[in-house]
């Protein structure tokens, strides 16, 4: 029984820990155990999502080039989300919004360019 209760504790213990691990801002757009999952099968992927929280929107001013239409997203410029709050993907492409109201761009950038990034810092 004791045995029993000690292989317990450390299971308990184990999967605290690693839920510990989690950046709980990527709750919003990801379940507990796909991001369980991503740390234990592909943690480079986590931790340029994790990076990407942090470091994958920014503003820009906004061109109107013809031919181009970009989507419209509705966004406060001076307090920007992160890509998971706006339930975006990070894609291996950079990605182009117009802000709605404003002569601003939002982009998230790609996997590539997060990744560069990451190996400079």
């Amino acid at each position: 029984m004791k045995l029993f209760s000690v292989i317990c504790f450390l299971f308990i213990s184990y999967g605290a820990v690693h839920a510990q691990q989690v950046d709980e801002r990527l709750l919003t757009k990801y379940s507990q155990s796909d991001l369980t999952s991503m740390i234990e099968n592909n943690p480079d992927e986590y931790k340029m999502l994790a990076y990407a929280l942090d470091n994958a929107i920014y503003v820009a001013p906004y061109s109107n080039i013809k031919g181009h239409t970009l989507e419209t997203i509705v966004v406060d410029s001076e307090a920007l989300p992160t890509f998971a709050d706006l339930q975006l993907d990070i894609r291996p492409e950079n990605q182009y919004f117009k802000i709605q109201g404003e002569e601003k761009i939002l982009v998230i950038k790609s996997t590539w360019v997060l990744n560069h990034e990451m190996t400079k810092k």
